[in-house]
């Protein structure tokens, strides 16, 4: 879908702003530290609501983890009687916010608003509430806004970094994130065979030079690496560290107060930076010719493919680092290997003297944590998906149709029929077998295939089953389609992977029996025989 629509999930600019007033109180009400009362008093005269309003905004934001959505209307759906708005009155919307709001003179919203209320009254039109010309401002860019109110030289500004070295006091007050590709060739897992370089996402807290999270994939940087990174740099380590038994801390976890990213795509789409908006996560951009902005998480890039250069099949940093060395040649780990290799790495670096800090980042980070407030409690499972991609779907009689696959949750009966509505539907492109239906409210409904013939699937291996399908001429339901040919390709697959391994067997059993004495050749006739090995199953939904 395109970027304005995965903005439908944005939270007004209202909502964003008492959030942000509320946030710290919140984590002192929570804390259980100090008064309130001057912090309330404080919030009532910013607010211009009651202290029982205040009250109520405080403990649903503790409920919610902070979330900005959690102060937005509770009631469901649309009032009776009322509908979406016309393209009609989109299109003044559009007209009227280009040609009045983005100009040098700067016009408030309100008196925006104002304008486009007359002009649909005007035209006979239904007019927009203020909350909806809101929320398609927020869709626009923000720094064409910038630039068009503000010029071009504020607009960088704002978006620029402050020159000079980034500073941090305390933990997640500024964390780095960025991309590179690995300087070593990977094999894949079953021919053993060169499948290139993958892609490595890090991330680094400034005060404590601690990894906090890391991603690697063969795929190219985009929104959903950023995603897994971050939320793995929230997440506490203790099931990753387990997986690696590894017993070395790794304390690093919980939402930053401020990233700084370069200027990519993937961290520039609305969907992201609404995602961060819903959050309290302040999001800090790196313009073109400001390698000094994130100067940490290059230095660390750096140390870490350094430590890649010792491993079989690297590339080295240049081609001339490289000389004659046959990188493909000698390349022997697959992605899975290389992942575990490189978080055993990041703990090594976590607990290494640094040379900036004159301790290791583990020591820095747990000196540095008793001065930390609180965090606001949280759902991972709610961060981790509010980052994933969506579409917007209706919810029908049979379902949600996404990919041209049913997809369905008891819960959703209540939603069936609401008009033209439209809701926000998150997805994971590596396991389709789930979704994530968004409720006004933020809350999350899970729900699955409808067909449960339907093995779980990447969306990549889904494409590429309906691309054969075509191929083929094959007709009817997609879902039966699918669920046919991935039983044939995992059954071709088990297969191949079997007869390749007792290949190796035989050529193992055949180099060792040469030397053995002539009884041997009694049992010429007999071949090792290769059960699989059912130890691994036919497909592995990774988990972050």
């Amino acid at each position: 879908m395109d970027d304005d629509r995965e903005d439908s999930v944005a939270a007004g600019a209202e909502e964003a702003r008492r959030a942000a007033v509320l946030r710290p109180l919140v984590q002192a009400y929570l804390k259980g530290t100090g008064s309130l009362e001057s912090g309330i008093n404080d919030a009532v005269w910013e607010l211009g609501v009651s202290r029982a309003t205040v009250w109520r905004w405080i403990k649903r934001l503790a409920e919610e983890g902070g979330r900005t959505s959690a102060l937005a209307s509770r009631k469901r759906g649309r009032p009776t009687g009322t509908t979406l708005i016309s393209g009609k009155v989109e299109a003044v919307i559009e007209e009227h916010l280009r040609r009045y709001f983005l100009r040098r003179e700067r016009p408030s919203l309100s008196r925006v608003v104002t304008e486009i209320r007359s002009a649909c009254w005007q035209q006979g039109l239904q007019p927009p509430t203020r909350r909806t010309v809101q929320r398609r401002l927020d869709a626009m860019d923000a720094l064409e806004i910038a630039k068009a109110r503000e010029g071009a030289k504020a607009a960088r500004q704002k978006f620029a970094p402050v020159t000079g070295e980034n500073k941090a006091s305390q933990p997640l007050e500024i964390v780095q994130i960025d991309h590179t590709p690995a300087d070593i060739i990977l094999v894949d897992s079953f021919e053993r065979q060169p499948i290139g370089r993958p892609w490595v996402t890090l991330a680094i807290d400034i005060a404590t030079r601690m990894v906090a999270g890391y991603y690697t994939s063969l795929e190219a940087p985009s929104r959903l690496s950023v995603a897994l990174c971050l939320t793995q740099a929230v997440a506490p380590k203790a099931e990753l560290l387990a997986e690696l038994a590894c017993n070395i801390p790794w304390p690093a976890q919980g939402k930053p107060h401020s990233i700084h990213v370069d200027n990519g795509r993937d961290f520039r789409s609305r969907a992201f930076r609404s995602a961060c908006a819903e959050w309290g996560i302040d999001l800090v951009y790196r313009p073109p010719g400001s390698p000094h902005f994130g100067g940490h998480i290059e230095r660390l890039i750096g140390t870490m493919m350094k430590a890649v250069h010792l491993l079989p099949g690297t590339t080295q940093s240049s081609v001339v680092a490289k000389g004659d060395y046959d990188a493909e040649g000698m390349a022997t780990m697959t992605l899975s290997d290389f992942d575990r290799w490189f978080a055993l790495e990041i703990c090594r670096y976590n607990n290494s003297i640094h040379s900036s800090l004159g301790c290791t980042p583990v020591a820095k980070w747990e000196a540095l944590s008793a001065e930390m407030m609180g965090d606001i409690p949280f759902e991972m499972e709610a961060f981790r998906v509010s980052f994933l991609p969506s579409e917007l779907r209706k919810v029908r009689r049979d379902g949600i149709h996404l990919f041209q696959i049913r997809y369905w949750s008891d819960a959703l009966a209540g939603h069936i029929g609401r008009g033209d509505g439209k809701m926000i539907v998150r997805y994971d492109p590596r396991d389709i077998s789930m979704i994530w239906v968004e409720l006004d409210d933020g809350r999350y409904i899970e729900a699955r295939y409808r067909n449960l013939e339907i093995p779980p699937v990447s969306l990549w291996e889904y494409r590429e089953a309906m691309k054969k399908a075509r191929a083929l001429g094959k007709s009817g339901s997609n879902e039966l389609v699918l669920a046919e040919l991935i039983r044939q390709q995992r059954q071709i697959e088990a297969e191949s992977r079997g007869l390749t391994k007792a290949e190796r067997r035989s050529r193992e059993r055949k180099g060792t029996l040469e030397g053995a004495n002539s009884a041997v050749s009694k049992t010429e006739g007999l071949r090792p025989i290769d059960t699989g090995d059912t130890s691994r199953p036919l497909f592995k939904v990774e988990r972050w």
